[in-house]
């Protein structure tokens, strides 16, 4: 079994001693009982994954609210490659997280949540916040030792304005299309990749994608939801990107 991940904001080297943040000191004390001495997998989200000794601080293990680590080995890891960002519509609710987890597993660089004309979802005010934990547990479970970041919600229109790389959009197909092969983007460095609401971009939105050179591409002959399209283009980037030597540059 691989040793628990917990996640901290720090650069760190072997032989470092590290404080755990105390949420995460609390759950490797009192939800996952770990005791003094156990091995740890420490995540920075910033390209650096460690193992290391868990220490107990103070109090018995099932009182203590306070923990460190001793690194014992660090592996940096080159960002991934392309850098994608994930521009999309947030779905409904826990729609949302899934969409978030799909990201991070799969390797999103960034997420930029976009306003739609046809968008049934506002935002609350704390969303992003929660938005940033949610990463956080998809990069411990899956290991990626980067975290991608998040963005506030934007406009569509200023969202496609500011966009200065080339991508691709999830479209909607109609009965009349011709499916169309992913376009081969092989040395792009970085890539973004569209996804509207349900039932797809308004129409001025889908034109204003094309009229900026973004390439319509459609997974299947069915209309897809948010969190299933966001899984599909993603794969579908990883597919034709990632090689026998994986798909990170070098550190």
């Amino acid at each position: 079994m691989s040793p628990p991940r917990f996640y901290i904001q720090a650069d760190f080297s072997e032989g470092d001693y590290i404080q755990l943040p105390q949420d995460e000191a609390v759950h490797a004390l009192r939800v996952l009982r770990l005791e003094e001495g156990n091995t740890i997998t420490l995540l920075n989200g910033k390209g650096a994954k460690a193992e290391a000794i868990l220490s107990i601080d103070g109090e018995p293990a099932r009182r203590a609210r306070s923990a460190s680590c001793k690194i014992l080995t660090v592996q940096k890891f080159g960002r991934p490659c392309p850098a994608i960002t994930l521009y999309v519509a947030p779905p409904r609710n826990k729609n949302m997280e899934t969409v978030l987890k799909a990201a991070t597993e799969l390797g999103a660089s960034e997420i930029v949540p976009i306003l739609c004309r046809y968008g049934i979802v506002k935002p609350e005010k704390d969303a992003t916040r929660n938005w940033q934990l949610t990463l956080i547990a998809a990069a411990k479970q899956s290991a990626n030792p980067w975290l991608p970041e998040i963005h506030e919600p934007m406009d569509f229109g200023e969202a496609l304005q500011a966009c200065q790389i080339p991508g691709v959009f999830g479209a909607v197909p109609a009965p009349e299309d011709t499916p169309q092969p992913f376009p081969d983007l092989r040395g792009t460095p970085r890539l973004a990749l569209w996804i509207g609401p349900e039932g797809g971009f308004a129409p001025e939105e889908d034109q204003a994608l094309r009229d900026r050179d973004v390439v319509p591409f459609t997974v299947g002959s069915w209309t897809l939801r948010v969190e299933t399209a966001t899984i599909a283009l993603l794969a579908a980037v990883l597919d034709r990107y990632t090689t026998t030597k994986g798909n990170y540059t070098k550190p």
